[in-house]
């Protein structure tokens, strides 16, 4: 068993630690919990251009990351705890992990319920919404879980940058959501992530020691020749937006991130710059 908390809120280092962990962590079942600051996290099979207002991301400075797993796109900043769970894949039970949320907030005396494929709900509202991976002998199931998120901000960089995109890429379901503090004032992310630790031991019947990693951690408990590679993928514009499902947009056939009807094939960033479109 491993429990790990990271210190830092750089939303690349943290995918790349996830992904770390669900490849190469000593043991299983392993716990993750982190906190990003102000960021867009889409599926690994969505359309960024479909999902979130880039341009004004770029402008107030709010990256874009791609994750690992499948679902839509979400907000993150430190109002919100992002959970990971990382378990063999012969042992995953999909409904364990919403059962570790759901018990842990019980506990805080807020009831929550699933909602639909994937997702929690408090008053049938939306506080969080989970994915998985699975890689080889081991399954990722993580999500999102707001306690004091800044919703207008969620609202203000989550939907199209684009109206007319034509592709098969998931997406997104809009959901109305609320912050955990609105049912318990006294929550914060600290005192849920305890909780959460308090519970991940219950469940799979251990005591495991939290371990806090600062990003001199990092570097000494993920192998270089393991980590960089992950990181240097997670934070490129290739894995970002090259790894978009073909689409189309009004004319253009876009694969991988280019137009590959237009002499050149420009990357389709770059001519929607050109183009002011």
């Amino acid at each position: 068993m491993l429990i790990v908390r990271s210190k830092s809120t750089d939303v690349y280092r943290n995918l790349a630690v996830e992904e770390w962990l669900l490849d190469h962590a000593p043991s299983m079942p392993v716990l993750f919990l982190y906190v990003n600051d102000p960021c867009v996290v889409i599926g690994k099979n969505q359309n960024p251009w479909r999902e979130c207002k880039l341009t004004l991301m770029d402008e107030e400075g709010v990256p874009l990351a791609r994750r690992i797993s499948g679902g839509g796109a979400v907000y993150h900043d430190p109002g919100n705890l992002n959970v990971s769970v990382m378990v063999p894949r012969t042992e995953y039970v999909e409904q364990k992990q919403y059962d570790l949320i759901l018990q842990a907030l019980e506990a805080r005396g807020i009831r929550g319920s699933k909602m639909g494929p994937n997702s929690l709900a408090v008053e049938d509202r939306k506080f969080s919404g989970q994915a998985f991976c699975h890689r080889r002998e081991r399954t990722l199931h993580h999500g999102t879980i707001l306690v004091s998120t800044d919703l207008a901000r969620l609202g203000r960089y989550l939907g199209p940058e684009l109206d007319g995109i034509e592709t098969k890429a998931v997406a997104s379901v809009p959901a109305n959501v609320v912050n955990l503090s609105q049912f318990a004032p006294e929550l914060t992310v600290e005192r849920l992530s305890e909780v959460l630790i308090e519970q991940f031991n219950e469940l799979y019947g251990s005591d495991g020691v939290v371990e806090c990693w600062a990003d001199e951690d990092i570097h000494k408990n993920c192998t270089a020749t393991q980590f960089l590679p992950i990181i240097g993928k997670i934070s490129s514009k290739d894995w970002k937006l090259g790894h978009t499902p073909k689409f189309t947009f009004q004319d253009l056939e876009v694969e991988r991130g280019r137009v590959v009807n237009i002499e050149g094939s420009p990357s389709f960033d770059d001519f929607l710059r050109t183009r002011s479109l």
